[in-house]
């Protein structure tokens, strides 16, 4: 009998030990999850604070800048070059940020001109795009170098679903080796 009680004993305390272990492996496996959705992909929103850039919509977004750019010269393509992955982040989270202001996802791009303060939303003006996806970047034009280490563009927001459109020009300023969103406007 006292075997008996000892193999039940220790046949509960193995089943209590698998069900902890198939607990453990469910909240590990669901802790993954979290951390793949807060990380997101470079360059992009995380999935958890709305849509993200297709991947279309990327290489659109790469080929609109290095179109616009052809025309200029070498100098001032470098230094748009240098400030490429800063200009690619800030126009991506304006692109899926839905908001009216954009100065909570782009804050840590922004420049003390600039702060914390209000930084103009493309989604403020477009009151049928669709908010499961993210606009595109239909084009850059107007590029102009405002300094050694600054130039201004103006980039053309566009949701394909509704048709609708905004403008929203960017300055961008190097400051102590890093690149800065400096301004924003319609």
């Amino acid at each position: 009998m006292k075997l008996v009680l000892a193999l039940l004993a220790g046949g509960i305390a193995v089943a209590g030990c698998a069900e902890t272990g198939a607990a453990l492996q469910s909240l590990n496996n669901g802790l993954t999850q979290v951390n793949q959705t807060l990380s997101g992909t470079p360059g992009n929103s995380a999935p958890l604070f709305g849509p993200t850039l297709s991947a279309e919509q990327q290489m659109q977004m790469r080929n609109s800048v290095a179109t616009s750019l052809n025309s200029r010269d070498s100098a001032f393509k470098s230094l748009v070059g240098s400030a490429q992955p800063t200009v690619v982040s800030v126009l991506s989270k304006a692109a899926c940020y839905q908001n009216d202001n954009d100065s909570r996802v782009l804050s840590m791009y922004t420049s003390a001109q600039i702060g914390n303060g209000y930084i103009p939303a493309p989604w403020a003006t477009m009151r049928y795009a669709p908010k499961s996806k993210c606009l595109s970047v239909l084009r850059t034009d107007s590029w102009s170098q405002k300094s050694l280490n600054s130039f201004r563009f103006r980039t053309v927001f566009y949701s394909p679903e509704s048709g609708e459109s905004q403008a929203v020009v960017y300055e961008f300023i190097n400051q102590d080796g890093s690149w800065l969103l400096n301004y924003a406007s319609f």
